[in-house]
C-alpha cells in the first residue's frame, strides 16, 4: 500500500507536541503492518462514509481514507478533529 498525506495533514502534525508526534510515528509504523490491529481501534467515521478514524492514543485520532491505491491521511489532532473537519 502507497501512503500520501494531505497539506492539512501535515499541517496539523507539525502543531504536535513532541511526546504525541513519537506516538504518531508507532501508530503508523503498525498501522503499515496491520491497518486494523486492535490497538488502533480503526472504524469508520459515522456519517462519512469511505472516511476511517484511527487512534493514536485515548486522546488523539488521525483520519484517514482509500483512493486510486493510496491510503490517504486526512487529519491529526485531538479527538475534536472528528468533529470539526476529519
Amino acid at each position: 500500500m502507497k501512503y500520501r498525506r494531505t497539506t492539512q495533514f501535515k499541517i496539523a502534525f507539525d502543531k504536535l507536541p513532541s511526546e504525541i508526534k513519537e506516538k504518531a510515528y508507532k501508530a503508523f509504523l503498525l498501522f503499515q503492518q496491520n491497518p486494523h490491529h486492535p490497538s488502533l481501534f480503526v472504524k469508520q467515521i459515522r456519517g462519512l462514509p469511505g472516511v476511517w478514524e484511527g487512534r493514536i492514543d485515548i486522546r488523539y485520532r488521525f483520519t484517514f481514507h482509500y483512493e486510486e491505491g493510496f491510503c490517504v491521511f486526512r487529519n491529526i489532532g485531538p479527538h475534536n478533529i472528528l468533529e470539526r473537519n476529519p
